[in-house]
Order: structure tokens, then C-alpha cells, then sequence
């Protein structure tokens, strides 16, 4: 069962410029999850160093469903390479990429920031000279509810706005998935939804759908925002699953948020109708004796 500790484990054994400097372990790079083996265990090959150990704690999170920390820590020797050129490789290889185990479940981690350590093993001594990077982990999940949902229509108009876009839980994701320039990934959810106004037909909501806009690199971001933000303006509305319209309101993007945070803000009216109720055409039953 490919887990996200697994998937975590393959992405960065998969990276070639990082596997040629690691040392290996029964033949395969030396990256271990939560504790290495000890240096004298059989499998080591001629070198025991550099190594990559890793841990992730998870918890429960009310708008993400599950986040949590994952902590990397690459252990080098005196001798071969340093720390300084593996970190890179650990950060490229895992920052802004999605991870969807087998339970169907997508996370994605943030680069939090890097540690410089140092230690000693062995009778000798042996300084060992280490990096420790952080990632902060969060879970996407598919925020669509029941019709007429927000959520449920800005994905499928997404979707129809540019087929390179990858729209988060309608898009079916490999195991690892990773944005690009040309295929971002975009994620969408609800907050402050709110009556504004009834009537005997229809009650008037709003609520605000928060774009999470994964690329590459700043410059992509803002460009795809941007092109998004226009492709709204100018449509002035989406049109839900029922076929009603929602109304775009405002947009308000955010030049200090991230992907995690959110870096546009798009605040919507729809109407969800009252239903009639049923009157049946024979109000009364009448009999006459003959």
C-alpha cells in the first residue's frame, strides 16, 4: 500500500542528482523513515554517509482536514558531499508537490525553512555535519457539498477555462503530481457563506471561493491569477450545476498570500429556490346515493 510516507520516500529516491550523493543501503539510496540503520548493519556499501532521515507528524486541522510537520535531516561526513549540495535537491524535490496515497487523500508540502546542525559518532569522534529542513503538510480535499454549491461550479468552470489547468479533487492525480508552468494546479473552497436577502421564491446567499494557485515560480502565479481573474471579470458569472447563475460580486486578490493561504479572493450571489408545495388537484372526495 503506497502510504504518504512511502510516496514521500519514492519522490525524493527518484531524484537522480540526488541518489548519486547519497551513500546506498542494500543497493538503493540511504533515505530511511523516522531512524537509519546502525552504521556496522549489514547493507551499507563502501560509505555509510551522506544519509537522509526523516519523520512526519500529523493532526487534525478544521479547514484542512489533516496537517502537520515533516522534518528531513541530512546527515553528511567530512569526506564527500556536503549538506549544502543535497539540500537544494530535498527542497526542489518535495516543495509545492502533491502526494495522493491509496486512500485517495492529496497533500501537498510548503518549505518552512533549514537548519544547519552538527555532531559526532563513533569511538572516533567523526564529525558529522547535517542540514535539517522543514515542511509544513496539508491536506486538500475536495470541499464540494450539495446542490447548489459554489464550489462544485468555479471547479467545473475552471476546468472549461483552460483544460491545462489542474483543478484540484476533479482532477484524477497520480501518485505524484507536480505544477508546472504550463499545468498549475488549483484549488478551491468556501468561507463566510451568508443569507443576504429572502423572498418567497428564492433565498439570495453569498459566500467567498479562495483560489489556491500552485506554479513553479512567483512570475507564473501572478500570471495565471491575473489571466483567471480577468476570464471572471468579464463573464460576470458562473453557471452552477442547475443551471442557475451565480453572480461574481467582487475580486480581491492578495499580493502577501501564498498557495496555502489563498492569494484570490472571489466573493459570489446564487439563489437557492424554495420549493412549491405539492396541492394536490382533488381537494375534497364527495359521494351521492342514488
Amino acid at each position: 500500500m503506497a502510504t504518504l510516507e512511502a510516496l514521500i520516500r519514492k519522490r525524493l529516491s527518484t531524484n537522480s542528482s540526488l541518489k548519486e550523493r547519497l551513500a546506498a543501503y542494500h543497493g538503493e539510496p540511504a533515505i530511511f523513515f523516522q531512524e537509519a540503520p546502525d552504521d556496522t548493519a549489514e547493507g551499507w556499501g563502501e560509505a555509510q554517509y551522506p544519509r537522509i532521515t526523516f519523520l512526519m507528524d500529523t493532526f487534525a486541522d478544521a479547514e484542512h482536514g489533516v496537517t502537520g510537520g515533516l522534518s528531513i535531516d541530512i546527515a553528511c561526513s567530512e569526506a564527500g558531499h556536503a549538506p549544502e549540495d543535497i539540500e537544494p535537491l530535498v527542497r526542489e524535490s518535495l516543495a509545492g508537490v502533491f502526494f495522493t496515497p491509496d486512500d485517495g487523500r492529496t497533500f501537498s508540502a510548503k518549505w518552512r525553512g533549514t537548519d544547519v546542525f552538527k555532531t559526532t559518532v563513533g569511538e572516533q569522534e567523526a564529525l558529522i555535519l547535517g542540514m535539517s529542513v522543514s515542511f509544513d503538510v496539508y491536506e486538500f480535499p475536495l470541499m464540494e457539498t450539495s446542490d447548489p454549491d459554489p464550489v462544485a461550479a468555479i471547479n467545473f468552470y475552471a476546468q472549461d477555462w483552460d483544460k491545462e489547468l489542474v483543478v484540484i479533487g476533479r482532477a484524477e492525480l497520480a501518485e505524484v503530481f507536480e505544477p508546472t508552468r504550463h499545468s498549475p494546479a488549483a484549488y478551491f473552497r468556501r468561507v463566510n457563506p451568508n443569507i443576504e436577502k429572502q423572498t418567497n421564491t428564492v433565498v439570495w446567499l453569498t459566500a467567498d471561493l479562495v483560489l489556491h494557485l500552485f506554479a513553479p515560480t512567483l512570475r507564473d502565479r501572478k500570471e495565471w491569477l491575473e489571466q483567471f481573474a480577468q476570464s471572471l471579470a468579464l463573464d460576470g458569472e458562473v453557471t452552477m450545476l442547475d443551471g442557475s447563475p451565480m453572480f461574481i460580486r467582487s475580486l480581491k486578490g492578495d499580493t502577501k498570500a501564498d498557495e496555502v493561504t489563498g492569494q484570490l479572493t472571489i466573493s459570489v450571489r446564487y439563489g437557492l429556490l424554495r420549493k412549491p408545495k405539492y396541492a394536490h388537484t382533488m381537494m375534497r372526495a364527495s359521494f351521492t346515493k342514488e
